[in-house]
């Protein structure tokens, strides 16, 4: 990576599975699993994955296989990778090719047959066991058993566990003969020493505290509550969670990507365990976004019909017949945002992005189905009023006021903000960033793809700096798209790219009107506190004058509300005594000259004085 990064100014990425296009149902079986797997494969025919949780193994699979071939459909289990197979699968004589839904499967992993696997159908919810003895040596079985059970610590076991789990991660790998000699001073009833020992410690911590939790009723009431299922059987602690990746990898082998984008696939879960499909569902829409719906019959064909029409289209393609302008190929687009942190997010959402370093600027790279997303991010704003010509940079001309907007400037030595200088005003260095970098990149990228997409802030300040990208770029690409989304997830994304807007006008010019107010009444504020104090550092503004003069008011108000008396005796030193109960007796004392002061007791001690914590916006609003 770092030699792709210096030597060519890229580093390249990848698109994990979760990039798909995949219908999602489940079946909740009227008949037992392997009689809804045949009715299933009847309705929909060839072109078909099964799978079987990790549970049950690959002889639940055969079961399921022989089932399908008694019902009249050619299935075969497959248990690893077999081209010859694979062509009887594609030419038609197998219906149905059978195996486990695990990352690891030869058939959930690596194969690519867009044009013959139409959809995938799980003959009960995929899940897996962690299965780890009581008397478990090995640290990284025991690892894996509290980083499973971790979410579901209370308190009480997470301030013990989080040592352990520490201590564990910095061992593994252990090697198998450190392992065996644990295993072996166990039994014999001895210590190690050395790093052995300091493992055998470890390890004896890590079963003692497992033990603990599983006699706890509240942790069982919590782990009962949740998608996983932990038990004691036969010596072991067994946990059995819904398989994610598994379920990821094995229904993505039905939607692939194609010349005209990600092809549709069709995913049918059989549900066998609710409590473990409730997890599965729940885990699989915070990593894709993707919903389960229930298994209709009708909504099912329909979504049957996209999977073959995009099957037609794959086929037509590798036989070449089609015309560029016949199909609509896969196409290239420019996601412009303000933040870096929020570009470098909306890459992460469709995996690893390529990087490209242009001009300083990092440019993300990635695709998302149906387009490839290059993502970039202005900064903010790219023209500021400048402070040169007109009235604080605006113009009168007759009944009319035109702003003169310019490139921004940053100091890269002291980070000051500013336009219409070659140096620095604060600090004197020419070591200056322009904003005028950042309009070239956008044109340059804008050549390369076939839209723009602007992606600011769904605000006035977003919506002029929208505004302002799509006046630099629109020479360089004519098909420009407003985005507007209010939270930076991945489902809210695709929503807004598929319903774009324009731009917002009444929003650009209320901003412009504001810009405007704030550099006629800052400036001249500003100049005013120059002129009286003396101190050129000093500003006010359109916002913050009047705030600071409320808050100067509140005080006052604050001090007629609380009686406050200020005594100065005759040495010279003053007390201050904060709404005392008799003011009025305390007053005539002092008009009448009676009101002494008798220090009874004399000490000396050294405070320290913190200002008060910024307002929050609701201690503010109070």
């Amino acid at each position: 990576m770092k030699v792709f990064r210096r030597l060519f100014g890229f580093e390249p990425g990848f698109s994990p599975e979760f990039v798909r296009n995949i219908a999602n149902f489940y079946i909740e079986p009227e008949e037992d699993i392997k009689g809804e797997v045949v009715k299933a494969i009847e309705r929909h025919g060839p072109g078909c994955l099964l799978f079987v949780p990790q549970v049950k193994g690959l002889d639940y699979a055969r079961e399921i296989a022989t089932a399908l071939k008694e019902a009249g459909i050619n299935a075969f289990v497959y248990e690893r990778m077999n081209p010859k197979i694979l062509d009887r699968f594609v030419s038609g004589e197998y219906a149905v090719l059978a195996g486990v839904a695990s990352n690891r499967s030869p058939l959930a992993r690596g194969l690519d047959l867009p044009e013959t696997i139409r959809y995938v159908v799980f003959a009960g919810v995929p899940r897996r066991e962690i299965r780890v003895r009581i008397d478990e040596c090995s640290p990284q079985k025991i690892l894996t058993l509290l980083k499973a059970l971790s979410p579901f610590f209370e308190e009480k076991f997470s301030r013990e566990a989080a040592p352990i789990i520490s201590a564990l991660s910095k061992i593994v790998p252990v090697t198998k003969d450190v392992v065996d000699k644990i295993r072996e001073a166990d039994e014999k009833n001895l210590v190690l020493e050395g790093f052995p020992g300091y493992v055998q410690r470890i390890v004896k911590e890590a079963r003692n505290l497992l033990a603990k939790m599983m006699e706890d009723a509240d942790l069982k009431r919590v782990i009962e509550r949740l998608d996983v299922d932990v038990k004691i059987e036969d010596g072991e602690y067994v946990l059995l969670i819904p398989d994610v990746a598994g379920y990821v990898q094995a229904s993505g082998r039905s939607s692939r990507f194609y010349a005209m984008g990600i092809s549709r696939g069709v995913s049918i879960v059989i549900v066998d365990d609710k409590k473990a499909f409730h997890g599965l569902s729940k885990r699989i829409q915070l990593a894709t976004d993707e919903e389960f719906e229930k298994y209709e019959l009708e909504r099912a064909l329909e979504e049957f019909r996209q999977v073959d029409s995009d099957r037609d289209a794959i086929r037509r393609i590798r036989e070449g017949k089609f015309t560029i302008d016949a199909v609509d190929i896969i196409r290239s687009a420019l996601i412009v945002v303000e933040s870096p942190t929020k570009a470098r997010t909306i890459a992460y959402f469709f995996g690893k992005p390529a990087k490209r370093i242009l001009d300083g600027t990092t440019v993300y790279e990635v695709a998302s189905g149906q387009l490839i997303l290059n993502v970039v991010a202005s900064g903010g704003h790219i023209f500021d009023l400048t402070t040169e010509g007109g009235f604080h940079g605006v113009l009168k001309d007759g009944e009319h006021y035109v702003p003169i907007y310019t490139d921004i400037r940053r100091c890269n030595n002291c980070g000051e903000q500013f336009t219409d200088h070659e140096e620095c005003p604060v600090c004197k260095s020419r070591d200056v960033r322009s904003k005028r970098d950042i309009v070239n990149l956008l044109r340059r990228l804008a050549i390369e793809v076939n839209k723009v997409l602007i992606a600011t802030d769904p605000d006035a300040e977003g919506e002029k700096i929208g505004y302002d990208i799509y006046v630099v770029v629109k020479p360089y690409c004519g098909n420009i798209e407003r985005l507007e989304f209010h939270e930076v997830t991945r489902k809210a994304l695709r929503k807004a790219i598929s319903e774009p807007r324009t731009i917002k006008l009444p929003y650009v010019q209320a901003q412009i009107v504001r810009r405007i107010e704030d550099r006629w009444v800052g400036f001249e504020l500003s100049r005013k506190l120059w002129d009286r104090f003396k101190i050129t550092t000093l500003s006010a503004g359109r916002v913050q004058t009047p705030v600071l003069g409320w808050v100067i008011k509140r005080s006052e108000e604050l001090k007629n509300k609380i009686p406050v008396v200020d005594i100065e005796l005759e040495n010279g030193l003053s007390v201050r005594l904060i709404n005392p109960p008799n003011v009025e007796e305390m007053k005539k004392k002092f008009k009448d000259g009676e009101l002494t002061a008798k220090i009874e007791k004399l000490s000396f001690r050294e405070d320290k004085f913190y200002p008060q914590p910024p307002y929050t916006t609701d201690s503010m609003l109070r």
